[in-house]
């Protein structure tokens, strides 16, 4: 009984914390009238930050290897990022995938992770996808943050993941740091916003959280 009631404290104080975390930061934020457009997707457990292939900023294509993707999807105009637990996000493509043991460890125990990467097309704007319009400036400090979530080899190159991948225009690679409950896929969408200067949520855990402050599509 004393574990259980640990255990239902724990759940109440987490989730008030991310209520709590639902507070915004960046609250003087404003939309750049001719500025970059990105976009935030989610699905029911995960997000991504979605971004154009080509700016004056970056050109993504040449941050990866053409190997690294069964198909270079070469008139993709746009790349999907997402970080998160290797194990999850490998080894579970889809929720028939999913092992109680495989989501245990990723929620308890500090986890490696990985950087999901996928080149696609400009999404809709519709309840799961949302888009917010960013000077140069702040897309420049959002480019140096998902560049710096991918671990690096000695010569400065990025780390692919062999033989991991959903479709013919996505790719795994090894990234830095450690998932765990305070630290999840969605905080981490929810950081590379925060650091960009976009409003958001200072405790993005859960899904759609990170684009909670973002225009409303209808």
């Amino acid at each position: 009984m004393i574990g259980f009631k640990s255990l239902a404290a724990f759940v109440i104080g987490y989730l008030l914390l991310a209520l709590v975390g639902l507070f915004p930061v960046n609250r003087d934020f404003q939309e750049s009238e001719n500025g970059i457009e990105i976009f935030v997707s989610s699905s029911s457990i995960h997000s991504d930050i979605i971004v154009p292939i080509e700016t004056p900023s970056i050109h993504w294509r040449d941050e990866f290897r053409t190997e690294n993707f069964g198909n270079e999807c070469a008139d993709a105009t746009h790349v999907a990022f997402g970080w998160g637990d290797r194990g999850f996000y490998v080894d579970t493509p889809t929720w028939a995938d999913l092992k109680l043991s495989t989501a245990a460890n990723a929620l308890l125990i500090p986890s490696a992770t990985v950087m999901h990467v996928s080149l696609t097309y400009r999404p809709g704007i519709e309840p799961d996808t949302r888009s917010v319009r960013i000077n140069t400036e702040q897309y420049q400090r959002m480019v140096r943050q998902i560049q710096a979530s991918f671990r690096q080899d000695n010569n400065g190159d990025i780390l692919p993941i062999a033989n991991a991948s959903y479709r013919e225009n996505d790719a795994f690679f090894v990234a830095n740091g450690s998932y765990h409950l305070f630290q999840t896929c969605n905080c981490w969408t929810g950081n590379v916003l925060e650091n960009s200067g976009v409003k958001t949520g200072w405790f993005t855990p859960f899904p759609k959280t990170p684009f909670w402050y973002f225009p409303d599509p209808n």
